[in-house]
């Protein structure tokens, strides 16, 4: 890391740690953020997605063989051998000791074959035809795959599946406010920003995640009008500048000094089951205050963690007033996870 990256990770860290209890990170992500620092302090921003990523939502060879062949035995099955065929690794390396992840040859196969053959699964509902518009960045240094022309990966095939998750069962305005809570380095952001013009981003999240999102998001979106991460004590103090700009970036206890009603949909993809239960029943409270639209979850159906005592999917505190909209358990990609959509009455 540069100078300018160790200040801005150092001010984080220390806001972080004048925070109240509930929004400081749970035992698990207290040990995962010092593994997280290290990856930044070994192989820096620039290999973010050989790292840091790895331990986000993005799987090696072992996870996917374990609960996510589905598929690719689903295109087997149709007699389409395109995937595998069709396919190429656009960069891998063999593993090292350097704090990236690797492939051998055969792992590799593996893995271009399935990220090729989820990218033909979530084509079937691409109504807006998102991977002709998007492909994977090269920010970050991804393990790409080259297939149908495009540079695609896991993440993008698993982002523009959540986005339809989303955004095929409800109207949005065309501008849109989202939040994400736990939003990694940004890969769902990224594909809801390109998807939608007008919609407007707001990332919320602890360091070193919120640091890697916001490097990750400015680059990719340059020319965009940005909030970023900072320290203030009343929402007036920064409205006019948080409202013009269209993507943002804020710690979890910043958002009680947000407004009610504030988003339209918020976001919570693969963090709640890694929280206190305390923690959880908090920051649903703040999104029935903040939200007036939807909820989007997806974790595990039993939590792999014993900071909530491995919580299951029915234990979730979610208000009884909500309306469940849509609900996959397990999840048609990820079968150890489900998913449902709310409507926040």
């Amino acid at each position: 890391m540069n100078r300018s990256d160790r200040e801005i990770l150092t001010i984080m860290f220390a806001e972080l740690e004048k925070t109240p209890a509930v929004y400081r990170p749970s035992e698990f992500w207290s040990i995962l953020n010092k593994t997280h620092v290290d990856y930044l302090s070994k192989v820096g921003i620039k290999n973010f997605k050989r790292s840091i990523n790895t331990r986000y939502f993005s799987w090696g060879i072992l996870g996917i063989i374990r609960h996510q062949l589905s598929p690719l035995i689903q295109e087997v099955a149709k007699g389409n051998f395109l995937p595998i065929f069709g396919s190429r690794f656009n960069n891998y390396n063999l593993k090292s000791g350097d704090g990236t992840v690797g492939f051998n040859p055969i792992t590799a196969i593996i893995y271009r074959v399935y990220v090729a053959s989820l990218m033909e699964y979530v084509l079937r509902i691409d109504t807006l035809s998102l991977f002709e518009k998007l492909e994977e960045s090269t920010v970050g240094n991804p393990f790409s795959i080259k297939y149908k022309d495009k540079l695609i990966s896991q993440d993008l095939c698993n982002s523009i599946h959540e986005f339809y998750s989303i955004k095929q069962k409800n109207s949005f305005p065309k501008n849109v406010r989202v939040a994400d809570l736990g939003a990694g380095y940004g890969r769902v952001g990224y594909v809801f920003l390109k998807a939608i013009p007008d919609s407007s981003y707001c990332v919320i999240d602890i360091p070193p995640a919120l640091f890697v999102s916001q490097s990750y998001l400015k680059a990719i979106f340059p020319k965009e009008k940005i909030f970023s991460f900072r320290q203030f004590t009343s929402f007036k103090e920064i409205k006019n500048e948080f409202e013009s700009c269209r993507i943002k970036f804020l710690m979890p206890h910043q958002l009680e000094l947000l407004p009610n009603k504030y988003f339209d949909l918020f976001i919570n993809i693969s963090s709640f089951h890694e929280m206190t239960r305390n923690q959880i029943k908090n920051y649903i409270e703040l999104i029935n205050r903040l939200c007036r639209g939807y909820f989007y979850t997806k974790q595990w159906r039993v939590s792999r963690t014993q900071d909530n005592g491995n919580i299951s999917e029915k234990e979730y505190p979610i208000p009884k007033k909500w309306k469940v909209i849509a609900i996959n358990s397990p999840h048609p990609i990820q079968k150890l996870f489900f998913d449902t959509l709310y409507k926040i009455a």
